[in-house]
């Protein structure tokens, strides 16, 4: 019986151990979602620059149709990066908003240049974004989600933004790491039954 219960403690705990390990670090989602976030000024003082809206569907929708490609490419449902990267882009719109309202005035310095600059920058944080999407959403246990959407949530007031620019940031977070139906969950190993003998 003991050594029954020394395997079944073992097994748990290498499951426990894989699901934590999954979090942190310098490229973790709330990591990146704030790094996203931060170049937002700069892409508002660059439209503004160009005389560019904040809202552009037509750019809006590129981006997702190139994040759905790479997401699929990495065996992630088409769905749940929509969801996730939709969220990302109205809280960049909000915190656009945001800054341009608190900043009515042009800087006077030179803008940074979308094409060749931010674009590139916020290209590679995507990407990254991807590579941590699939890890997180095949190897997440259910108490996981929960942690990462506070951590996401502690980060983002830490970095100063409002709750309206968090707020779509997180539901896009959330909808991507919530499992469908159809989806395995990991759970904790069962002891296999055993009959006492005297």
């Amino acid at each position: 019986m003991r050594s029954v219960l020394i395997v079944v403690l073992f097994e748990w705990g290498l499951l426990l151990s894989s699901c934590a390990g999954i979090r942190g670090g310098s490229s973790s989602l709330p990591v990146l979602m704030v790094q996203r976030l931060d170049w937002m000024d700069e892409v508002a003082e660059a439209k503004r620059a160009k005389g560019l809206p904040i809202t552009d569907p037509k750019r809006e929708a590129e981006l997702l149709n190139a994040m759905m490609q790479r997401g699929t490419a990495a065996g992630l449902p088409a769905q749940k990066v929509r969801l996730f990267f939709s969220g990302q882009i109205q809280a960049a719109k909000v915190r656009q908003e945001e800054w341009l309202w608190q900043h009515p005035a042009a800087s006077g310095g030179k803008a940074p240049d979308l094409a060749t600059t931010i674009r590139p920058a916020l290209d590679q944080i995507g990407r990254k974004m991807i590579e941590r999407l699939a890890q997180e959403t095949q190897e997440i246990c259910s108490s996981d989600a929960l942690l990462i959407e506070k951590e996401t949530r502690e980060r983002l007031a830490k970095a100063g933004y409002t709750e309206t620019v968090a707020q779509p940031a997180l539901q896009g977070l959330i909808a991507a790491l919530r499992r469908t139906a159809h989806e395995p969950i990991p759970t904790k190993p069962q002891a296999t039954p055993t009959t006492s003998r005297r």
